[in-house]
């Protein structure tokens, strides 16, 4: 099964923005419900091996903070995706981190906090020029998630397999 740890976007106010915005610049939304952070992408796994990873996850100490959701962006060439990102804010980089480190995960890409909130295809036209330096409103991360990702034509299909709480 095709596995990642996410933590999901929760807050009402954000993800009434997101899809209020959706409607207007372009592509093919990402659906309300698969709003999320990708903290770690594990790719094909046995489900055997999930026990040893939710406890492997479950041993991960860390405390409850917000993130500011803000800007807008593409990512590929010719864009690909449009994105939300984030101030600075290290807590979600950490966090990531030692997921990673965890589950012995090792990526040649710089982590990058983004929630994906719509896909192009080639010729998709988009306008997201109203969205730059745009405060999306702040998510609490107090917990993550252990997610199943099916692919399908319509879009995907994520299920929740397990779920970690922070320590305090």
């Amino acid at each position: 099964m095709r596995v990642f740890v996410a933590a999901d976007i929760t807050n009402d106010t954000v993800v009434n923005s997101i899809v209020s915005a959706q409607s207007t610049i372009g592509g093919r939304s990402v659906k309300p419900e698969n709003l999320h952070f990708t903290l770690c992408f594990l790719g094909e796994v046995d489900s055997t091996r999930i026990p040893d990873i939710t406890a492997t996850l479950n041993a991960i100490k860390f405390d409850a903070f917000d993130v500011i959701l803000y800007d807008i962006g593409t990512f590929g060439r010719p864009a690909r995706l449009i994105w939300v990102g984030v101030t600075e804010d290290t807590h979600i980089q950490r966090l990531s981190n030692d997921i990673n480190r965890a589950l012995k995960q090792k990526s040649g890409k710089k982590f990058t906090p983004h929630i994906t909130i719509s896909r192009l295809k080639r010729n998709d036209t988009i306008d997201i020029a109203k969205y730059k330096k745009y405060t999306w409103g702040v998510q609490r991360i107090d917990r993550f998630k252990i997610k199943k990702s099916e692919l399908k034509p319509t879009g995907p299909i994520y299920t929740d397999i397990a779920e970690v709480a922070c320590k305090q």
